[in-house]
């Protein structure tokens, strides 16, 4: 099941605090993620770290304060929420990177939720909004594993062939256990 998500690209090098003063200002609600470039790979990848934080959540032991920053941690594969959003943020330099938005897991014990094709073009619209207002343009781009993406999120790769989305699942689930 597709993660919900959109691409953006600039046609310039971006300041990292600035494209994330701007995102905080102008994003929808809390559940909307920024994220730089190359982090976000597959949607397995994502949807263990959505499944992984939602459940830190439901047993109101998350060692982030938001549910947001809980899924970062673990999108990152570390226990400190500050190395997470320094390895998963846009940084000096990205001229492109993800909005990722974050269902509510309210609800949902056992299973993913499905949004329905009303509720992501009401996605697509707020996106679409939040990318003109940062300046930035929405492309049409696949969700693709990388080694760049990969090392950003702290991974160390030896054969670039190695690297998949099981891998990737993988660094997320080892935010349970580095520190």
């Amino acid at each position: 099941m597709p993660f919900p998500h959109f691409v953006w690209q600039s046609a310039e090098p971006q300041k990292g605090s600035l494209m994330t003063k701007l995102f905080l200002e102008h994003r929808p609600n809390d559940r909307w993620v920024l994220v730089g470039q190359g982090v976000a790979q597959c949607h397995a990848q994502l949807w263990t770290a959505w499944n992984s934080a939602a459940r830190r959540q439901r047993r109101n032991n998350s060692l982030a304060r938001s549910f947001d920053a809980e899924f970062l941690r673990y999108l990152s594969g570390t226990h400190h929420v500050s190395e997470a959003f320094k390895r998963a943020g846009v940084r000096n330099g990205d001229s492109n990177g993800c909005f990722l938005v974050l269902p509510a897991w309210q609800g949902l014990e056992s299973s993913l939720p499905n949004l329905s094709e009303e509720e992501m073009l009401t996605l697509a619209k707020q996106a679409d909004s939040l990318a003109a207002s940062m300046e930035v343009l929405l492309i049409e781009n696949p969700l693709e594993c990388n080694i760049a993406g990969a090392e950003r999120l702290g991974l160390s790769i030896e054969a670039p062939s190695s690297l998949n989305c099981d891998v990737l699942v993988g660094h997320v689930v080892s935010a349970e256990f580095n520190s």
